[in-house]
């Protein structure tokens, strides 16, 4: 979980972007932000809304209160009731009044994720000037204070569980299906609790052109099982990969997957803070074309960063103009693919970068057995 005294060292920071650019407000409907600036996991399917204004109030405006929270002032709006009819409608309008009398008449210039803003609240603001703060969020939200990395590690665990139940029971025979309830069985029980769990669950030569969703497809003898995982476990997620065989492997298997782990010390001497995020993917891809049985199977992302979403700036692909923080967590993942190989090798870290250059955050090994 979040850190109430680092969300406050977060307003802080959008107090100062605000006073730059001579914002009255901030005012915030994406619930993650909401989380990211109070410490209060509010629920992603009711409305939700953030204020900050330029002399430091802040308001949580919510479904219900929450144990925990940064915000100086916290108003519920009727989320559920037996007196009278409700609606997400009713909640959001409930929820804009609360937002309109805190910011008050005199604010003139507002600061809003614009992609998130409803028109419940913007009716409620009135005639006042919005400035989109999406692009200055995106940016805020790239490197990643102590309590994110964190909450990070702690998802990272719950994946590393499910890796742990899988390359015991993988087996012929079984189906995707059956992997994936084995992965988030083990998962479950080590959270104590349920939690959504995505990822690409294809296995052997269906990984090379799909991935998503399990099937019924059985594992057959050969196979190479890519699992990549992208859970979220209290308002974090991790993006790791490991690939194991269905058997023994190959010597082709084998030789794939020692270039694909030779990318991973690629990563540890480039993925640094400064460099251009195009010339890593570009030195990743130029190493694995040098893998002459899998050459142009690599056409996918050399990684991006995480951490409340699955996929958040960085971006490692050619057409990236992002420069690598200190800071930032980021997934590499290079991949090799071929129907002689029955599959695909995809490995993935979460590294963190640091000054000096990154440092993997989960520790699940990265053997094909």
């Amino acid at each position: 979980m979040l850190n109430l005294d680092n969300c406050r060292r977060r307003q802080t920071r959008l107090l100062s972007y605000l006073a730059e650019h001579r914002l009255d407000a901030a005012v915030l409907s994406n619930p993650k932000l909401a989380y990211y600036f109070t410490g209060a996991l509010v629920d992603p399917a009711r409305p939700q809304a953030f204020v900050l204004t330029a002399s430091g109030g802040s308001l949580l405006a919510t479904n219900a209160a929450p144990a925990l929270c940064a915000a100086e002032r916290v108003e519920t709006y009727t989320g559920y009731s037996l007196q009278r009819v409700f609606s997400i409608r009713t909640m959001a309008e409930e929820a804009a009044r609360f937002v309109s009398d805190f910011v008050g008449a005199p604010a003139g210039r507002i600061g809003a994720d614009f992609e998130f803003l409803p028109m419940s609240l913007r009716r409620a603001l009135g005639e006042r000037d919005f400035v989109d703060l999406t692009p200055l969020l995106e940016q805020m939200r790239r490197r990643k204070d102590p309590d994110e990395v964190e909450s990070i590690r702690a998802t990272i665990a719950l994946t590393e569980a499910g890796y742990g139940a899988i390359k015991k029971r993988l087996e012929p025979g079984m189906t995707e299906f059956q992997a994936y309830s084995i992965m988030n069985e083990a998962m479950v029980n080590r959270a104590h609790t349920s939690l959504p769990l995505l990822g690409d669950f294809a296995c052997g030569v269906r990984a090379i052109s799909e991935g998503g969703a399990p099937t019924s497809r059985r594992v057959e003898p050969g196979d190479l099982y890519i699992l990549d995982i992208f859970p979220s476990w209290q308002g974090y997620v991790c993006d790791l990969c490991r690939t194991f065989v269905v058997g023994s492997p190959t010597e082709l298997q084998q030789d794939a997957w020692a270039h694909v782990m030779a990318g991973h010390r690629l990563a540890a001497a480039i993925l640094k803070p400064g460099a251009k995020a195009r010339d890593v993917y570009q030195a990743l891809r130029a190493h694995l074309e040098t893998f002459a049985p899998a050459k142009g199977s690599f056409t996918h992302h050399a990684g991006h960063g995480l951490g409340m979403d699955a996929w958040e700036f960085p971006w490692l692909t050619p057409g990236s103009d992002h420069v690598i923080q200190e800071g930032e967590v980021v997934a590499f993942e290079p991949g090799l693919y071929s129907r002689e190989m029955q599959g695909g090798i995809r490995l993935e870290h979460n590294y963190l970068v640091t000054k000096d250059g990154v440092t993997p955050l989960d520790s699940f090994p990265m053997e094909l057995r």
